[in-house]
């Protein structure tokens, strides 16, 4: 049910962007169902990629592609605090700790391809 919520706030707020560009782009102006259908399908597909995207780049930092970059800069800031306190003693430590908390991704993957679909049908009744 969790996932389920997840799946659905994150389509609401992708239709509240693909609604904020369809009226950036002029869609209630537009006087033809072609025209309509091509907003509609840039729409759907900036949504889609950004959310897939957002999807993909979680995968990647579970996966600990950012660990060392991350580790890095928290070093390099802790260095100019007055208190030097460290909460991880050595980068393999970090890495331990950082591979307990992952972070779910399925719900951006869903979204996004929910979007690219739709895109997808857009640009088919576009051409049709």
């Amino acid at each position: 049910m969790k996932k389920v919520k997840e799946i659905l706030i994150t389509i609401g707020i992708g239709l509240l962007c693909t609604l904020f560009i369809s009226m950036m782009r002029g869609i209630f102006d537009k006087s033809t169902e072609q025209e309509v259908f091509h907003v509609l399908c840039d729409a759907f597909f900036i949504v889609g990629v950004v959310i897939t995207g957002i999807g993909l780049l979680i995968i990647c930092s579970n996966e600990g592609a950012f660990d060392m970059i991350v580790y890095g800069t928290t070093m390099f800031i802790n260095w100019f605090r007055r208190k030097n306190e460290r909460k991880y003693e050595t980068y393999y430590d970090y890495v331990v700790a950082k591979s307990e908390k992952k972070t779910g991704f399925s719900s951006f993957l869903i979204s996004g391809i929910f979007f690219l679909l739709m895109s997808l049908l857009m640009l088919m009744l576009y051409y049709k």
